[in-house]
């Protein structure tokens, strides 16, 4: 089970962006080794806006489908909601995102060890991998 970040899908999605060759590296590895691609609706929605400003709508709809077609997507609910917010106020050494510490949130409860992100700050949490080219 990999849980998929907003910055490895836009990059993997986004020609343009500094790190898609990456971002299809990794993606070849994460189809051939993980039986599960997870995303939840936050991140859902932080690709979908994200995309729509730097490509099409068309496009975007498209890539939204796929990812509705291809990927668990979890929703965040009430309870995750709540510690989401005790882990962004309770940050100390990090200025994470409330979506980071809702991903944060997700893998703690889901038992989620791997993450495929470009975003660094997740490399300092204990029991987190990030998955990369080796």
């Amino acid at each position: 089970m990999i849980l998929l970040d907003a910055s490895f899908i836009v990059a993997y999605y986004n020609e343009k962006d500094v790190h898609h060759n990456k971002a299809v590296e990794i993606m070849a590895i994460i189809i051939n080794s993980y039986k599960n691609l997870i995303i939840y609706d936050y991140i859902f929605d932080e690709v979908i806006n994200v995309l729509l400003r730097k490509i099409d709508l068309h496009s975007t709809i498209e890539i939204g489908n796929v990812l509705i077609n291809s990927v668990e997507i979890l929703n965040i609910g009430d309870n995750l909601f709540d510690e989401s917010w005790e882990i962004f106020k309770n940050q100390k050494n990090t200025k994470l995102s409330f979506t980071d510490c809702s991903i944060l949130a997700v893998m703690k409860k889901d038992h989620i060890k791997y993450i495929a992100t470009f975003d660094k700050d997740f490399s300092n949490f204990e029991g987190i991998e990030v998955v990369d080219i080796k």
